[in-house]
């Protein structure tokens, strides 16, 4: 069901488009794609589960900023936003002993100021990696202080494995 769901979404988007003789600009984890009619296939196959964000811009500000009159779609995944976050933050870190890959890292805590959000961490994360969303401000880490399991479990008892706390500058 999610999955028709998501096609008839992006299908809605298209239609959004459809009157422009070009497509939007597809950028899908900060990688531009082509024009949609091309890219029909590939839309295709990513599962809404794996989305984190989809964004779809018409301003012609931001339009010529991505180089085309017709629209852009920004799709980040959330691996990419976890494996993002992990390369940049953790793997040249003394973390990396706690955290040993963007697996592990997945399945963490990150603390956060909306905790309830259905789509934590990754909108935490997000605010500190490049997605090429036009407008971007990205924030830059003080620190990361690792929770560790036992402490972790008594913020979050999903949190087994631990958490992270990150401090913005």
């Amino acid at each position: 069901m999610k999955k028709i769901l998501f096609l008839f979404s992006f299908f809605y988007v298209s239609l959004m488009f459809s009157q422009a003789k070009d497509n939007a600009l597809i950028v899908l984890d900060s990688k531009k794609l082509g024009l949609m009619k091309d890219l029909t296939k590939e839309m295709e196959a990513i599962n809404p589960d794996d989305i984190s964000t989809l964004t779809v811009f018409k301003d012609t500000l931001i339009t010529k900023q991505y180089g085309t009159e017709y629209g852009v779609i920004v799709i980040t995944t959330k691996k990419y936003i976890l494996e993002t976050f992990y390369k940049d933050n953790i793997q040249n870190s003394p973390l990396k002993e706690k955290i040993n890959s963007p697996e592990d890292f997945a399945k963490i805590g990150v603390i956060t100021d909306k905790p309830d959000s259905k789509n934590q961490p990754y909108d935490e994360l997000s605010k500190y990696i490049y997605t090429n969303t036009a407008n971007e401000k990205i924030k830059k880490i003080a620190s990361i202080f690792f929770i560790n399991p036992e402490d972790a479990v008594k913020i979050n008892p999903k949190w087994t494995l631990g958490a992270i706390e990150i401090s913005a500058e």
